[in-house]
């Protein structure tokens, strides 16, 4: 009998809890999932600032949700769920009503205005790409006006930008205004003196996610780029004409201006705020430690949907990786509810945060190592990339690398234009004769190592000969690791390191998997820095081959479509079992 899943939400813990299901779900064909979302696309939104900011374009932030799903037991639905019967078991939208067996909530947050007056009419909200999309042509409609206003009062209202909240949100909003502001200067021919930039917070302290060292290093970058920086602040209105602050002894301050983004906070969609189950003060749901529901055990909520209980009398903070991590568990535990396995708690482990100030610096703190500046963005990046390659998985994530390599480069900053270096777009042929030349390069050492006799004789991993793995600056575990188990059985590793040095130069020579075979390259490099005898220029010049270069004069043009269309076909029958969920309403 088969029992019907419904996910509803495609944020970062609804398309967790899909993919994770999808991939429990082929060993149970009893397990059907249907994916309800409001657009057709997973919107990146912890990135909107860049859209905000003139960084990225919108569609940048846009992962197609038939293109996640398509091969799995996951069918995306798009629609707009306006009531929830969870005593029939059932979900409405204006044209149709879905049934379910078990329900996973994760329809996400909404702004929260905490009563402020004003904050509705008057100010920006940064929670969609349509509201990033609305204040970059506000911003610009801003600079054009100011261009030609002659009155000093009105151009300095139309200069003035305030973001209140000083959250990771409103701290990159702020970060990428800063970089932009310097075009748009040049642009319209405006003074940046002229041009008055605003954060706010209520606490005596921005960030306060982050250690004391860290938010000093941010808080320092802004007020060198002259940001004027108003912490113990409460905003009190916001008007047409401007905002209303109340600070230490109740002093009273107004901003003139025709722009506040409103970053204070979230809470809970407008969907759940509506229902009538107990919730938290940010309207999150309140659930077990298995994130149910108590009054329905069929139903999940995860991500900003449910106030998740986490260590001694907390709950999980609403971030990205607390999203995720919901989702896979409770993706878990409907799995367990439908085959009489054992639920799992919920064991959160949030390893850090990382906030970038604009395009070329940022602040991180993960897993106890600080980070600031270029490494700290740097790190941001390769996080971005590890997601979207978990999502995309083996069908689709090197091709997320690509786009995400094309979507970063060209902007300024140091970091952006490291990537730069590595895009298709504008370098082909240079990455095309840099992954030809590294394959011949691997084939020729393999080939040496052939002639040498490292395949019949095993006197070359070992100490004291000149092919020791082990050089005079190795790492201390590496060389006790060699020790140990390598040079026990030198020959069995000299046949793997040919066989790879071969592998990698076929695989880069012909572009014949060549994601594979850079990975397989820079796998190699590191090795060879560990032992003491690593090459700088082999291991940076593997990185560009990541950019799917064998899609250009190699096999992997033919060979990528072949196996997506071999291993990933769409399932049988998943049209026909959606419409025992789907019905048209009367």
């Amino acid at each position: 009998m088969r029992r019907h899943v419904v996910i509803l939400g495609a944020g970062y813990g609804g398309v967790s809890a899909a993919k994770k299901l999808a991939r429990l779900a082929k060993k149970h064909k009893e397990i059907e999932i249907t994916l309800i979302n409001k657009g057709s696309t997973h919107n990146l939104i912890t990135e909107l600032h860049e859209v905000a900011g003139n960084r990225v374009l919108p569609e940048d932030l846009e992962v197609s949700l038939q293109r996640l799903f398509e091969s799995t037991k996951v069918n995306v639905i798009q629609d707009e769920i306006t009531e929830v019967d969870f005593d029939g078991k059932k979900l409405f939208s204006q044209k149709h009503e879905y049934s379910y067996d078990y329900l996973i909530l994760g329809s996400g947050s909404q702004p929260a205005d905490y009563g402020v007056n004003g904050v509705k009419e008057n100010a920006f909200t940064l929670w969609s790409i349509e509201d990033a999309k609305e204040i970059n042509e506000h911003i610009k409609q801003m600079f054009q006006e100011a261009q030609f206003e002659t009155d000093p009062a009105k151009r300095r209202e139309l200069l003035s930008f305030v973001v209140t909240g000083a959250g990771f949100t409103g701290v990159e909003m702020v970060g990428e205004l800063i970089s932009w502001f310097k075009d748009l200067a040049k642009a319209y021919g405006i003074p940046q003196k002229d041009i008055d930039l605003y954060l706010v917070e209520g606490l005596e302290q921005i960030l306060p996610n982050l250690n004391d060292d860290m938010v000093a290093k941010a808080d320092a970058y802004l007020r060198k780029h002259n940001v004027d920086v108003k912490t113990g602040a409460f905003v009190t209105e916001v008007n047409p004409a401007g905002i209303v602050l109340k600070g230490d002894n109740d002093l009273v301050e107004n901003i003139a201006t025709r722009t506040v983004i409103w970053t204070c906070g979230v809470k809970g969609a407008a969907l759940v705020e509506g229902l009538d189950l107990e919730k938290d003060n940010c309207d999150r749901l309140i659930v077990n430690e298995y994130l149910q529901i108590p009054k329905h055990k069929e139903v999940y909520a995860i991500g900003d949907n449910s106030a998740a209980p986490w260590g001694d009398n907390k709950t999980l903070p609403a971030l990205v990786e607390a999203a995720m991590q919901t989702g896979e568990c409770a993706a878990k535990n409907v799995t367990a509810a439908i085959t009489g396995g054992q639920k799992e708690s919920l064991e959160a482990a949030l390893h850090g945060v990382m906030v970038s100030i604009g395009g070329d610096f940022a602040v991180a703190d993960v897993t106890g190592l600080s980070l600031k500046g270029r490494p700290a963005m740097l790190l941001k990046h390769l996080v971005n990339i590890h997601y979207l390659v978990g999502i995309g998985g083996i069908k689709e994530g090197f091709s997320f690398i690509n786009e995400y390599i094309h979507e970063q480069a060209s902007h300024k900053g140091l970091v952006p234009q490291f990537f730069d270096q590595f895009t298709q777009k504008s370098h082909t042929i240079f990455i095309v004769i840099l992954r030809i030349y590294l394959g011949i390069q691997w084939l020729l050492s393999g080939w040496g190592k052939v002639q040498d006799g490292w395949l019949v004789s095993p006197d070359y991993l070992v100490a004291g000969s000149s092919a020791s793995p082990i050089g005079p600056d190795a790492v201390g575990w590496y060389k006790a690791f060699m020790e140990a188990v390598v040079m026990q059985f030198p020959l069995f590793f000299q046949r793997i390191v040919v066989m790879s040095e071969f592998a990698i130069g076929i695989s880069l020579t012909f572009g014949i998997l060549s994601v594979l075979g850079a990975l397989g390259s820079i796998g190699m490099n590191i090795n060879f820095f560990l032992s003491g005898t690593g090459n700088m220029w082999f291991f940076m010049s593997s990185f560009p081959c990541l950019a799917n270069s064998g899609q250009v004069l190699g096999a992997d043009y033919y060979l990528l479509p072949l196996i997506k269309k071999v291993i990933w076909r769409r399932p049988k029958n998943k049209e026909s079992h959606l419409k025992e969920v789907i019905k048209t309403r009367s």
